[in-house]
């Protein structure tokens, strides 16, 4: 029950009798307050706030129970009972003891009076602890000044719209994007920041995603193009967001001006068409230089004295090898690396030219095997692969026919292998890679250790001989 003072014989005692039995249920503090400012009646909701049991407040005066901002309110009281006029939801901030804690209170009050024939004796005070909601709004108005700040420090412009398309916020980025910066973009819609060629179109694809919206990256569909207030286009990429509010479906656009990208992009396209256009002409020029080179080579060939014939058909050949590299680069047009199987059957091709006037034929196998190297280990392996066939010709075939195979194959563990075989005499065993007064044969681990490979001298049972280099085909820039 709420706490009063009953009075009998008193002018107010009718008034707190019935008010008695109903404060509790009201949802407000309450509290009936004769003409000396002392408490006659309180309900538990507004003791509460004070910070006192009802039992300490009656009796007692108002700048007794909250000595802070008592006076003050005794003074609005006095207010209302000498003009009998009400005050209507003012707002007092204080302080409180409640239960030995310290508490800050936010009330809005409105005083009324009451009369008794005719004449005002009192007041009843209706008061409300609006503090919590006071502190909602204060958070709700601070997160919502964050929450614009971070919108509007996005580097994309943010648009959202209804499912009528009519821009319901856009950000500071979009304002400036569009140039509405100052304008403002609400209540625009969104079909006006599209090209007048694109509208139809838009109109359709927004029914069509309103229908079922989902989160979408538009430009992955087509290229879009936006238009500014000036009439002037630019290209963006836009991404969708459905955001439900309620039963209504909302849609955040993301959208980005990509024109200093699309001009990066032209511009580089144009570089690397000239650099393609320049390494194709550098290759053109080198390939003709060595393919001169070995007309020259072929020419002394005519004059030369039998002894030194075979060195200038072995530089010739050498020189070949390195032109069928550049050859190769120009007529595929792709310059960082060469299809190693295409490389060498091109190039025993070339060998088996001079090969076949001696009767032995060179033959090659696994030519499809995709592997690939660039072009400053695509030359050692080329040499590499010359040096072999050209020695196997000279040395494995004294006065009879036979066969010169050159194999790729790729191993299990995803390594490279090259094998040059013949069915000849075979290899001496005295006879070591690197440890022999032939030039071919000193070459070999100095253009084995350029390809970053290993070589190895087999001795097959059924006779001949075998040089194997193993090796990764891994890009260059991971080696």
């Amino acid at each position: 029950m709420a706490g009063s003072l009953m009075d009998e014989g008193g002018a107010l005692g009718c008034i707190e009798q019935v008010l008695s039995n109903v404060l509790e249920a009201v949802p407000v503090g309450v509290a009936l307050i004769d003409g000396e400012m002392r408490y006659r009646l309180i309900n538990e909701r507004l003791a509460e706030a004070n910070g006192l049991p009802c039992a300490d407040h009656l009796g007692r005066r108002v700048a007794e129970v909250l000595p802070l901002i008592g006076e003050f309110l005794e003074s609005l009281m006095r207010q209302v009972i000498a003009s009998g006029e009400p005050v209507i939801d003012f707002c007092v901030n204080s302080w409180v003891d409640a239960g030995g804690r310290v508490a800050r209170r936010e009330w809005q009050i409105s005083y009324l009076p009451y009369s008794v024939a005719a004449e005002v004796v009192g007041v009843v005070a209706v008061v409300r602890d609006v503090a919590g909601e006071r502190l909602a709004e204060r958070l709700r108005g601070e997160g919502e000044a964050r929450l614009r700040m971070v919108v509007d420090s996005a580097l994309d412009g943010l648009v959202m719209i209804d499912q009528g398309g009519c821009i319901l916020m856009a950000n500071h980025r979009a304002e400036v994007m569009f140039d509405y910066e100052g304008v403002g973009m609400e209540g625009m819609m969104i079909a006006s920041l599209v090209p007048e060629r694109f509208r139809d179109g838009h109109g359709r694809l927004m029914k069509s995603y309103m229908r079922h919206p989902e989160a979408r990256e538009m430009a992955r569909q087509q290229e879009i193009f936006g238009q500014r207030r000036d009439g002037g286009e630019f290209p963006a990429e836009i991404g969708l967001t459905p955001v439900r509010n309620g039963e209504e479906v909302q849609v955040l656009a993301t959208i980005t001006d990509i024109s200093a990208r699309k001009a990066a992009q032209a511009s580089l396209e144009l570089a690397l068409k000239e650099k393609t256009a320049l390494l194709n002409e550098v290759h053109h020029r080198v390939k003709n230089n060595l393919q001169v080179i070995s007309s020259l080579l072929n020419l002394q060939t005519r004059s030369a004295p039998p002894e030194a014939v075979a060195v200038l058909v072995e530089c010739q050949n050498h020189v070949r090898a390195m032109a069928l590299i550049h050859q190769l680069l120009y007529e595929h047009g792709d310059f960082s690396r060469i299809h190693v199987g295409l490389y060498l059957e091109r190039l025993t091709q070339l060998l088996s030219g001079s090969a076949s006037e001696s009767g032995v034929r060179v033959r090659c196998r696994g030519m499809e095997v995709a592997v690939y190297l660039g072009m400053q280990r695509a030359i050692p392996c080329g040499l590499l692969v010359n040096e072999l066939v050209t020695n196997a010709l000279k040395h494995a075939f004294p006065g009879r026919r036979g066969t010169v195979e050159v194999a790729l194959e790729r191993a299990e563990d995803g390594r490279c292998r090259i094998l040059v075989s013949d069915d000849g005499v075979g290899i001496p065993e005295s006879v070591q890679l690197g440890e022999v007064s032939s030039l071919g044969f000193r070459l070999i681990p100095i253009l084995v250790g350029q390809l970053k490979g290993v070589a190895s001298l087999l001795r097959p049972e059924a006779g001949g001989g075998c040089v194997e280099i193993a090796f990764s085909d891994e890009p260059e820039n991971q080696e």
